[in-house]
């Protein structure tokens, strides 16, 4: 049922160091096949250890662990089970389903529980390590739960099918920056319409008939197209994505939607990505989804996002992999689409400011949420400098457990990092109880009670000629984070998110300059179509930031030297 991880997911807090004990390191008590018949324990060691046995209280199993290379075994409920849900058997079985696995010697009767239970792990009669949920982790039905190389159990969440992506950073990396609603529309027109082989899509929703009408053609002349789209967003699919479905595959393109459950479930709450793999040799990275308002034509209004394009053959195998590894998972079937009435085309004119710009030398650092999400903290964490922070909304996570993102952020702060927080103002965004403007109050009371170097501020659309503030971006430093992922618990730990950490000063004072623009909160001037225009007005605005940068650094200099 579920695809075998690929060996680059292969995570790197499943291994023992060659010093360790033997050492429980995945539970996975409470499945989603009825009954539990997949339910497995993994154990690792240092050096290969005699007779093993693990109890459960009410029974214990015994087996010899084999000298192997990756220092594991996995010990599985039901053999085939197990292999039905992730393509290979285990190393040994508890009940005897099949004869190419090695069977345990079992006293007693051995069975997770899934709510409460412990284990004991023993060898030649010392106790070497112990579990029990709900003291060690939480259990949640479909986790499978994993401890780190330094002891810690569930430093993320991993649910069963879900992958498990190292960090790497790529150098030397070209590329162009953009935001929407200035100039989205013309850098991704292009980028599809110079595809010669392959387009990877992964977007949440599609709502956009011109931009599906440039993915077919891109079928019709020989290039294939996989497009990979959420089952269930928040409200449901849109009507006006129905018709995409149906136009892509009359095209020919493979379309799939991620919309499992019960026994075949999704390994996220949300597919909520949003990037395109070209020609295994682009990656086009946005904050938007295809829709009208988030990529409108030139001259037209639309989200405030960011987005860029990178040319890295590495860069777009690593991202191709996490595409195949999610569209041939758990949860994925084909889509259906029908005719129907398509989105409607924004209207409100808007004077573009911004062009595209390039940029080179860089260094391109992925993150894909639940797996590499806290490389955003730790980006923000060894920032010296500035934090700006542009995003649709923050929020708390539940149970008055702290923001990890925004937590970076305040210290920061209290390290006196000039940290500025922009907040959309929609009316959805600010209308309820906990929303945006309750956020920016709380964050001017705590800067001011404890005086620290943080402004937060509300972007009120309609004062700006944009519709709204979409993008989930970052700039610390000469680092821009450009991603999916909003400031909350569900895109952190349960969706697919995907972004990228950029270093490059051409790339970080082009996304200051949009910064700074939405902070001042006017409707800025610009000549709409005009590109000389535009080019000389971003410019003028990229001059501003520096301006703005050098005042900063010499208040701060004569901060710590009064």
């Amino acid at each position: 049922m579920y695809r075998p991880f690929l060996t680059f997911v292969l995570c790197a807090f499943c291994v023992v160091s060659a010093s360790a004990g033997i050492s429980i390191l995945e539970v996975y008590p409470d499945t989603w096949i009825k009954g539990d018949e997949d339910e497995y324990v993994t154990i690792g060691w240092g050096s290969v250890p005699a007779q093993c046995e693990l109890s459960d209280g009410e029974g214990t199993i015994s087996f010899v662990p084999a000298d192997n290379a990756v220092k594991r075994c996995t010990i599985a409920h039901n053999g085939e089970s197990y292999k039905q849900v992730w393509g290979h058997y285990p190393d040994f079985e508890i009940i005897d389903a099949t004869p190419a696995v090695s069977q345990v010697s079992l006293l007693g009767k051995f069975q997770l529980a899934n709510k409460k239970d412990e284990l004991t792990l023993t060898s030649q009669g010392v106790i070497h390590d112990s579990v029990s949920w709900p003291g060690t982790f939480k259990p949640r039905k479909g986790q499978i739960h994993v401890c780190s190389s330094d002891g810690r159990w569930d430093e993320r969440v991993l649910m069963a099918g879900g992958s498990r992506i190292v960090p790497q950073t790529f150098h030397n990396i070209s590329g162009v920056a953009f935001v929407s609603p200035d100039c989205s529309r013309k850098v991704l027109e292009e980028s599809i319409h110079h595809a010669n082989e392959t387009i990877l899509l992964n977007i949440y929703e599609f709502t956009d008939p011109g931009l599906a009408k440039l993915l077919c053609d891109a079928q019709h002349r020989g290039v294939s197209v996989t497009v990979l789209l959420e089952g269930g967003p928040v409200g449901g699919i849109p009507p006006e994505e129905f018709p995409i479905i149906h136009d892509l595959i009359q095209a020919g393109a493979d379309v799939r939607i991620m919309e499992g459950d019960g026994e075949d479930h999704a390994p996220y709450r949300y597919d909520h990505a949003k990037y395109l793999v070209i020609d295994s040799s682009r990656i086009f990275v946005t904050t938007e989804n295809f829709k009208e308002h988030s990529f409108p034509h030139a001259g037209y209004a639309g989200n405030r996002g960011w987005g860029v394009l990178l040319t890295s053959p590495d860069l777009a195998e690593y991202f191709a992999q996490v595409f195949h590894d999610d569209s041939d998972g758990p949860g994925v079937n084909t889509a259906e689409g029908r005719p129907g009435p398509t989105d409607k085309p924004v209207v409100d004119p808007y004077s573009p400011i911004f062009t595209p710009q390039e940029f080179s030398d860089a260094q391109i650092t992925p993150v894909f949420s639940p797996d590499t999400s806290i490389l955003i903290a730790d980006m923000v964490n060894q920032s010296n400098r500035r934090v700006w922070i542009e995003q649709a909304y923050i929020t708390d996570y539940p149970g008055n457990e702290t923001n990890p993102f925004l937590t970076a952020a305040i210290q920061a702060a209290r390290r006196g990092v000039d940290v500025r927080i922009l907040l959309d103002g929609y009316y959805y965004n600010v209308e309820d109880e906990n929303d945006n403007d309750e956020m920016v109050t709380s964050l001017q009371t705590l800067a001011a009670r404890e005086n620290l170097s943080l402004q937060a501020k509300i972007l009120y659309p309609e004062r700006t000629g944009l519709l709204k503030v979409h993008t989930k971006g970052v700039i610390a430093d000469d680092h821009v984070l450009v991603s999916s992922m909003n400031w909350n618990e569900n895109s952190a730990c349960f969706n697919r998110e995907a972004g990228v950490i950029i270093q490059s000063t051409e790339a970080a004072s082009y996304f200051a300059s949009v910064f700074l623009i939405d902070w001042s909160g006017k409707r800025a001037s610009g000549q709409a179509g005009d590109s000389s225009s535009a080019m000389n007005n971003t410019g003028v605005i990229q001059m501003m930031a520096l301006v703005g940068v050098m005042i900063f650094l010499i208040i701060l200099y004569r901060r710590h030297h009064r």
